[in-house]
Order: structure tokens, then C-alpha cells, then sequence
């Protein structure tokens, strides 16, 4: 609603068109969809949605060589990364424990994956934003050098480029620092559930092989 008002600002200024459609145009456009994919993101990252605290107490409560029936109910049921994480555990018990340590370190890479969907676009948006704003900058001050050193200087061609400069500055620059915190926060969090997805999976493979393993 209030970008109307944003691009009419710059179309008065007398803005290039070059600067509004490869510049200011790709600026607002990453800062709307880096907003719009950090709610995702956050949604999608909700502790509820990757490890769940009723298979969290159902690994604690297993007890060693114990059955593990209640547990595979609650996997099959559920779509978190950690239920997948058990229910492949559990499928492949069978398997010598080396064996099935392969198979979920397979697998929880590939859980790690999904959560880090959509975090590449933020980086890109943390990259690329202040280099388009360096790139408005410079074309403004070509703008300004070229009416200052012209016969008859044209202050309105100044005032022009000195805004060109300065708006494509502060929206690179701001779209940047506003895609910095949900990229640093959500790299952050994933960290912290692989860690505690890895401890998990580390005490149900435990629990499911009691017997010794030679030093």
C-alpha cells in the first residue's frame, strides 16, 4: 500500500529510469519478498513443527532394548524433521549399528536441507542489496560530474543525481541490515536443532542397541 507513494517520490525527483527499474525496483522488491519468506521461514522453523516435546519424551521414556511400538505410532502420525529422524532409526534396527548411523546421518542431512530452504535467498538479499545500492550511487554521481562539468550547469540535474545517490545508498544499505537479522537469527536457530536432533538421535540408537560396543 505505501509503495505507491515511495515510487511517485522517486519518479518526481526526476530518477533516471534506468536507476527505478534495474535499481530501486530490485531493491523493494527483495526487501518485500525477504520479509515475506522470513515469516515463512519462521513458521516453518517453529520448535513444534521440527522436534516435537511428545517424541521427545517418548525417546527418554524408552528404556533400553524396550518396545518400541508408542514411539512409531507418534513418527508415523507426525511430519516434524525429528519424527523422520526416529521412524528411519527404527526402520532400520535391523542393521548392524554402524550400518543404521550411516543411514541417519544420510537422512539428517537431508532434514538439515529442508530446514535451510529459503535461507539462501536471504543471504543473496544480505550480498546484493548494497552492491545495487553502490551501483545507484555511483550513477549518481555521474550524473552530478557530468552537470557541473557541462558549459551551463543544470541544478536541476545536480539536485537529481545528489537524490539518486543518497536513496539508492540508504535502500541498499537498509535492505541489507533489515535481511541481516532474519538470515543470522534463522542460520542460528538450524544450527541449534541439528545439535539437538544429533543428541536425540544419538540417545535412541542407544537405547535400541544395549548391547556393549568393543573398545
Amino acid at each position: 500500500m505505501n509503495t505507491l507513494p515511495f515510487l511517485e517520490h522517486f519518479i518526481k525527483l526526476n530518477v533516471s529510469p534506468f536507476i527505478l527499474v534495474l535499481i530501486l525496483f530490485p531493491l523493494l522488491a527483495s526487501l518485500i519478498t525477504g520479509i515475506f519468506l522470513s515469516v515463512l521461514i519462521f513458521l516453518r522453523l517453529r520448535r513444534e513443527r521440527v522436534t516435537p516435546r511428545e517424541i521427545i519424551d517418548a525417546i527418554r521414556a524408552l528404556r533400553p532394548g524396550g518396545n518400541t511400538e508408542t514411539l512409531t505410532r507418534l513418527c508415523v502420525r507426525n511430519d516434524s524433521a525429528l519424527a523422520r529422524l526416529v521412524n528411519s532409526c527404527l526402520e532400520h534396527a535391523s542393521l548392524p549399528r554402524g550400518e543404521n548411523v550411516e543411514v541417519l546421518q544420510t537422512v539428517a542431512r537431508t532434514e538439515v536441507a529442508r530446514l535451510e530452504r529459503g535461507i539462501v535467498y536471504l543471504e543473496i538479499f544480505v550480498g546484493a542489496s548494497p552492491l545495487l545500492g553502490l551501483v545507484g550511487t555511483v550513477s549518481g554521481l555521474i550524473t552530478i560530474f557530468a552537470a557541473v562539468g557541462s558549459a551551463n550547469s543544470d541544478p536541476e540535474k545536480i539536485s537529481a543525481g545528489i537524490a539518486e545517490a543518497l536513496h539508492t545508498t540508504v535502500l541498499g544499505i537498509g535492505t541489507a541490515i533489515v535481511m541481516l537479522f532474519p538470515f543470522t537469527f534463522f542460520s542460528k536457530k538450524i544450527d541449534v536443532l541439528a545439535v539437538e536432533m544429533e543428541e536425540l538421535s544419538m540417545l535412541l540408537l542407544k537405547k535400541l542397541y544395549t548391547e556393549e560396543v568393543p573398545a
